[in-house]
């Protein structure tokens, strides 16, 4: 998970979607639905007791691709894109909304894209899409709902209340991505935001909101002509191409920090430290990815993982978090955990020696087990359809294709001390 998971829009928090969605059997096939919309649009078809989740990704539109000058212009228009429609005030829309069956309401733009995604019922579906329709095409803002939302942004961490793991993150991130919108703040810049100005909202939703860099997927009890009927309802007011909009988030300039290890000082960790350490990882192609997921998991799994065992078996470890955080251009495996502050220079030399003994070899017969499992769960479907399109992407990669020469090639990559950064938090 994350460290740093940021909802800008919520309307209801359910406490889980398995009250929506039946554990029969699994769902597998994922339809593609053509449309007169022209949008590329995918469905996936379960039981799902009156209840259908969409999602909408509007490509490359997130934080992380804004420009410098409007660095946090996403998060700030997240913010305004569903306060008031068809003339409601803010409480009313939130009522209006609930009345029409939408519940779990999210906009995000603090990574590459711009999403918004909901439940809504489907007996209501035709009703709440007509209401939430206008948003894309001509959301209803003010100056002082714009002044109101900026003054929402940029979110500054500050060092003695925020969780220790979104602090190693950003700075983290920071040392990866040297002077590039993948290491910077997900919320943009104090002078950025304060620049931001009604035609500049305007401008970005008429460059970014458009047909042709939309992706949506419809989950539920329903047929193609039905969802084709939806997006005809959604998104018929839509421009099908608008002006080309640039992208400030191209890695092939983005330099690696110099800087291999970093401290950060909190007050109150008592006698606890917290250690970071990350590797990005560019162009990788669909099998060297599959591998990634296929070492990672063999490695650091919390449970059978050989790196956190090993931490078990020299009693350094109070907790163990990885990640692998796939962005647009480039991807970075990141790994997290707590120790005594006494043992910090322990924990240093054992990531060292573990760092260079699986750069030179790896056990592959747990690979291999590792391997099979991830072929049998993907060929099994999802569990639950949040955020469906990552699990379809997770699905779709080549497992059973990865041979021991890959392994091998991605293994050094992936521990090459030179390209680790490590940052460390503790008290003074």
């Amino acid at each position: 998970m994350s460290p740093k998971i940021i909802i800008s829009f919520i309307f209801v928090v359910l406490v889980s979607t398995s009250m929506f969605f039946k554990k029969e059997k699994p769902f597998i096939k994922v339809s593609e639905v053509s449309n007169n919309c022209g949008i590329k649009t995918h469905m996936l078809r379960v039981k799902s007791d009156n209840v259908i989740y969409v999602k909408c990704k509007f490509k490359n539109a997130g934080v992380l691709h804004n420009s410098p000058e409007k660095h946090g212009i996403s998060a700030v228009i997240a913010e305004l894109l569903c306060r008031k429609i068809n003339g409601l005030s803010p409480q009313e829309t939130r009522e209006k909304l609930l009345e029409l069956g939408v519940i779990n309401l999210f906009i995000r733009a603090f990574e590459d894209h711009f999403v918004l995604s909901f439940y809504v019922l489907k007996d209501k579906v035709s009703d709440a899409l007509k209401f939430l329709s206008p948003i894309f095409s001509r959301p209803e803002f003010s100056k002082n709902d714009l002044e109101f939302i900026k003054e929402k942004y940029p979110i500054i961490l500050d060092t003695d209340a925020s969780h220790p793991q979104e602090l190693l993150f950003d700075k983290l991130m920071g040392i990866l991505y040297q002077n590039h919108n993948y290491g910077l703040n997900n919320t943009g810049t104090a002078r950025a935001i304060s620049s931001i100005t009604e035609h500049d909202v305007r401008d970005f939703i008429k460059s970014n909101f458009s047909k042709d860099k939309l992706e949506v997927f419809f989950t539920g009890d329903l047929s193609s002509s039905e969802t084709e009927t939806y997006i005809e309802i959604l998104f018929s007011k839509l421009a099908g191409k608008n002006q080309e909009a640039s992208s400030n988030a191209t890695i092939a300039s983005s330099g690696l920090s110099e800087e291999k290890s970093a401290l950060i000082h909190k007050k109150n960790m008592e006698n606890i430290a917290g250690v970071m350490s990350g590797i990005r990882l560019d162009k990788l192609n669909d099998r060297e990815k599959a591998a990634l997921y296929i070492i990672v998991e063999t490695l650091f799994n919390e449970k059978t993982g050989d790196f956190c065992l090993g931490l078990r078996s020299h009693n350094m470890a109070y907790e163990v978090n990885c990640a692998i955080l796939r962005r647009s251009y480039s991807s970075v495996f990141y790994f997290f955990v707590y120790i005594d502050k006494g043992d910090l220079i322990n924990y240093k030399k054992y990531l060292k020696d573990k760092i260079s003994a699986y750069q030179n070899k790896l056990n592959i017969n747990d690979l291999k087990r590792t391997q099979n499992h991830l072929v049998a769960q993907t060929k099994d479907g999802f569990a639950d359809i949040t955020d469906i399109d990552e699990k379809i992407k997770f699905n779709s990669l080549p497992f059973s294709e990865v041979t021991e020469a890959i392994f091998a090639g991605v293994a050094k990559k992936l521990f090459d001390e030179s390209q680790m950064r490590t940052v460390c938090i503790c008290s003074d």
